[in-house]
């Protein structure tokens, strides 16, 4: 029987009649023919999702067609009817100081990191990358160890697995104000700007870029992040440190050559995975009708794809109208917890009390956590998202719908599709994944990573070569930043600072500077917090030269406007108060919810991160201008600060990331100071006694335990 045929029969009624022996023979011939080995992983994986029908010998046949194709970890569930010599293959699996399992592709990666090797594995989501990492810290060989990833939610993640695991053997660092313990091996778990903010990781043992992909400029839309990603990486290999970088749907990398590393692409998998592909148009009303067609139909946990929040909303819209019409009372406490929180018009309140979770960048991050619990425990089967979800967030849905065939304004690549149709199945939970594609599925293609360090040409950007030493750089690099030099407004050390900025945008705003300060230096001689036309003048610079298309896009379309959210964050009331003037704001012809969407987006993405960057640029700037005019420079550090931290302290900000919602941290603040410390105010969090605190509701309180049981 051919690989079709033997599906087929797998998906059918009573196996469409053939004998279960007939099959596991059939399987077994695509085992062991080397060429089709990949087909043969896949239909033992479906074999195992129909391991009931199986008896006794049967599953011990198909048992050793598990270990024939290295799928270790799912002989836990049949080692009843394995023979001794496969019981013993499975032990040979187990990694040293861990209860798992791995598979022989994990085995693989883990004994070559062993040896000391640098490895850059690329592999699907399902296959467990992470957990080499643990693996080499149950090892006990490195003191310091930095896993480098691209978003908060990831470090949250991360962070989560990590103290579950080793509780008390390792001191995970994720945050700026934490410092490392001497006395234990210490993980640190950074975004990219995290390990260029630190100033203690020369002397790191072993390091992990996961998500390594977006070392690519080419590939990547945010220019500033990829370019600190490059960085950061530079810096930990200049340690001389072991490194494992991992990431999906990888064909080739270029530009490390200057390493020795061993690069293993594999197309191996734990799930299996049934795409269906719809091809219907981007315009009229299909889409609708066959994604409400399908949640319809589908009953197991589904994620739904889309390309950004307006979209994610109009889908919550479209569900809630036609499929989930009726309120689920094991959501209502936390949709009523939202409605008090942010707004009850909110398309995320209202979602969830239909059984709809949504997650998507706007949403802050104690609740995406939230978001993701609760779709990982079962008690809603329907979580709506962005990438923001499919980068690297562990969830376990059966399904995944693709509603939209685009990423923001882009069109989906096939890059990306890949990623997300990796979402669906999970190891242990789903044998077998189903993908619905409603638009036409991206053409296929190969994707190669470049590290532009490593292939420097014309067109890499000067903002990053200007960060490394003279020695990594090549004869057309070194030419460009010679040029670049000698006709800068700024000097070199002033360039340099402003690493992330490219030299042209700096001597123009450093011009901008030069000719309002010596007109009027109290505009941009403030120390401490501004006065209102002080941060209006500063914004006006950020809007003309930084990150203003960036803002526009986020609904911030002037420097008063960016003035407004800025003082309105930073008064009393915090969060909360923020969302209710923006809905009392709202005019007759807008949507309350879109407009807190935007809000949201606003304090995520412009105040607490664009803004303090681009502030410190131009206050590294105006230091030197200030010293050309002979006047007494301003210093904006402290503003920059307040506002990357929403205007809280930086350990009661630093709670959301933990997963406890500003709001319900501003409850617990008084009995968690003093603010200075961030481990000591999470060692005051892990003990305290939510039942003594009468501000909190019941609800709160659970929810505090339950962040309470990670740290």
């Amino acid at each position: 029987m051919n690989y079709a045929r033997v599906r087929s029969a797998l998906a059918g009624q009573d196996f469409d009649g053939i004998e279960p022996f007939d099959l596991l023979r059939a399987i077994a011939n695509h085992v062991n023919d080397k060429e089709a080995a990949q087909d043969g992983r896949d239909l033992v994986i479906r074999a195992l999702a129909r391991s009931d029908a199986f008896d006794e010998f049967e599953m011990q046949v198909l048992t050793s067609l598990v270990r024939a194709v290295g799928l270790y970890p799912y002989m836990s569930e049949a080692l009843r009817f394995a023979q001794d010599d496969d019981r013993l293959a499975y032990e040979l699996h187990r990694p040293d100081g861990m209860d798992e399992v791995f598979h022989s592709l994990q085995a693989k990666v883990y004994y070559q990191l062993r040896t000391g090797s640098n490895v850059v594995l690329s592999a699907s989501t399902s296959v467990g990358k992470s957990l080499l990492i643990d693996a080499m810290i149950a090892l006990g060989r490195f003191k310091k160890i930095v896993i480098v990833v691209p978003t908060l939610a990831l470090i949250d993640e991360t962070r989560k697995r990590l103290v579950r695991r080793f509780r008390d053997g390792v001191h995970v660092i994720t945050h700026p104000t934490q410092t490392a313990d001497l006395k234990t091996t210490n993980v640190y778990v950074l975004t990219q700007e995290r390990v260029r903010q630190r100033i203690d990781l020369s002397n790191v043992d072993f390091f992990v870029i996961d998500e390594f992909y977006k070392l690519d400029l080419r590939h990547e839309t945010d220019k500033r992040r990829a370019i600190e990603l490059n960085l950061a990486f530079h810096q930990l290999a200049g340690t001389k440190a072991q490194f494992y970088l991992l990431g999906p749907n990888i064909h080739a990398i270029k530009g490390l050559d200057r390493y020795e590393i061993h690069f293993i692409p594999s197309e191996y998998s734990t799930v299996a995975v049934d795409v269906v592909n719809f091809d219907l148009p981007t315009r009229g009303d299909e889409r609708d009708q066959k994604l409400v067609e399908l949640c319809r139909e589908l009953d197991t946990a589904t994620l739904i794809y889309c390309q950004a929040p307006g979209s994610a909303a109009r889908v919550a819209a479209t569900l809630m109208r036609e499929v989930a019409k009726e309120d689920i009372p094991d959501c209502a406490e936390h949709a009523d917890w939202i409605d008090e929180n942010f707004h009850s018009e909110w398309v995320v309140a209202k979602a969830m009390r239909r059984g709809i979770g949504l997650h998507h960048g706007g949403i802050p991050r104690a609740l995406q956590q939230h978001m993701v619990r609760l779709f990982n425990e079962g008690v809603i089967t329907r979580l709506i998202c962005t990438s923001t979800l499919i980068e690297g967030v562990n969830t376990a849905a059966e399904n995944v719908i693709v509603y939209d065939r685009r990423r923001n304004k882009n069109v989906l690549d096939f890059f990306t599709y890949k990623n997300i149709q990796g979402r669906a199945g999970r190891m242990g939970r789903y044998f077998i994944g189903k993908v619905y594609m409603l638009e036409k599925a991206p053409a296929d293609e190969e994707t190669v990573v470049e590290y532009p360090v490593g292939e420097q040409d014309q067109e890499t950007p000067l903002s990053l070569i200007m960060q490394l030493e003279d020695q990594d750089l090549t004869d057309i690099s070194r030419s460009r930043v010679a040029a670049a030099l000698k006709d800068s407004f700024l000097s070199e050390d002033t360039i340099r600072l402003n690493g992330s900025v490219e030299p042209e945008t700096q001597n123009l705003i450093a011009r901008a500077l030069y000719d309002a300060m010596a007109e009027r230096p109290d505009l941009y001689t403030w120390r401490g917090f501004p006065k209102k036309h002080q941060l209006v003048a500063v914004a006006q610079l950020i809007m003309d030269f930084l990150s203003g298309a960036a803002m526009q896009n986020l609904g911030v379309t002037s420097a008063s406007q960016l003035h407004w959210h800025l003082s309105r964050l930073s008064q009393d009331g915090g969060l909360r108060a923020y969302l209710a003037d923006v809905a009392k704001g709202v005019l007759p012809h807008q949507d309350i919810s879109s407009k807190i969407d935007e809000a949201l987006k606003i304090a995520r993405n412009i105040v607490s991160f664009s803004f303090p960057q681009d502030l410190m640029v131009i206050h590294n700037i105006q230091l030197e201008v200030a010293a050309m005019l002979d006047v007494q420079a301003g210093d904006y550090t402290v503003y920059a600060e307040a506002a990357n931290h929403l205007f809280l302290p930086a350990t009661v900000a630093a709670l959301d990331e933990y997963g406890v919602p500003l709001q319900i941290a501003g409850k617990i603040s008084s009995r968690l100071e003093p603010h200075i410390v961030l481990d000591a105010v999470i060692s005051k969090l892990r003990g305290l006694e939510v039942d003594e605190v009468g501000e909190l509701t019941d609800f709160e309180r659970r929810w505090i335990r339950t962040v309470q049981e990670t740290l």
